[in-house]
């Protein structure tokens, strides 16, 4: 929308979607393994804490 609003020209709207889309991605990826590293940080302690008993 705000593309189209500037007036830019249809390479110019691809360009800013596949970059967007590249950001969102990338965004959603670095999350995505911040919590799996999170999780098996949680699970290698249980373990450990387990193992003691």
């Amino acid at each position: 929308m705000f593309a189209i609003a500037l007036g830019l020209s249809p390479i110019e709207k691809i360009t800013i979607a596949i970059t967007a889309a590249i950001f969102i991605i990338s965004f959603t990826w670095i999350s995505i393994k911040g919590d799996l590293n999170k999780i098996a940080k949680e699970l290698i302690e249980y373990n450990e804490n387990n193992q003691d008993s």
